[in-house]
């Protein structure tokens, strides 16, 4: 039996507070994300029609009030998780999601954005070189939002283009880890490594690489 109070087991215990953090961010974004990766994934699923448009519509108005909202309260989650310790984060992401609805103009515009690349990466898959430049594209944005996210949670830069100038290389490297985990997430459709590693681990890598604030060792 593990003495909790030794090395070993404050190791332990300090290793079931981080798995913790990470699992309760990820289930709040989860939680109110799922009905936008069912949308996202029917989407996928259909052709060009009335019907695509309709469910694309839909799709950019959840993503706007859903996904990038959580989107910052992630990162203002993992914020407060490095600055104050490892605890449940499930009732303060849901407070940050609420007070980042406040940046309607924002969460719309960006949401709009990530419809139009959605639909311009469906309309040239057939197009092996404007494909590729919308892709490009694509990653370019997810740059932004993955830089306007941090910013926005953080403060610690006074606006995106000193973190694109300070931190290109690591955020390129954020913006391909999650890449990777979303793609697994469309791969295997809403199976269980969907939850466990949708967004609160490369959220966590991603502020560790961009510099954000670390006042607590877990």
């Amino acid at each position: 039996m593990i003495n909790l109070k030794s090395k070993n087991g404050q190791r332990l215990i300090a290793s079931g507070n981080w798995l913790m953090s990470l699992f309760t961010i990820n289930f709040a974004f989860f939680l109110i994300n799922f009905s936008v990766i069912l949308t996202a994934i029917i989407l996928f699923n259909l052709k060009f029609s009335m019907i695509y448009n309709i469910v694309l519509f839909i799709l950019w108005l959840m993503i706007s009030v859903f996904t990038i909202p959580g989107l910052i309260a992630s990162f203002a989650s993992v914020q407060e998780w490095q600055v104050n310790g490892s605890v449940g984060f499930f009732k303060y992401f849901f407070k940050k999601w609420f007070d980042f609805l406040k940046n309607y103009r924002l969460n719309f515009g960006l949401g709009l954005l990530a419809s139009m690349f959605i639909l311009l990466n469906k309309f040239t898959v057939g197009d092996p070189q404007w494909h590729m430049a919308v892709l490009i594209f694509t990653f370019v944005y997810c740059m932004v939002l993955v830089a306007t996210s941090f910013q926005i949670a953080t403060g610690k830069y006074e606006n995106i283009l000193t973190l694109f100038v300070e931190k290109p290389f690591p955020l390129i490297l954020s913006v391909i880890v999650f890449s990777i985990l979303i793609l697994m997430n469309f791969v295997l459709q809403l199976a269980f490594l969907s939850v466990i590693c949708s967004v609160s681990l490369p959220t966590y890598l991603s502020y560790r690489l961009l510099g954000g604030q670390v006042a607590k060792k877990d």
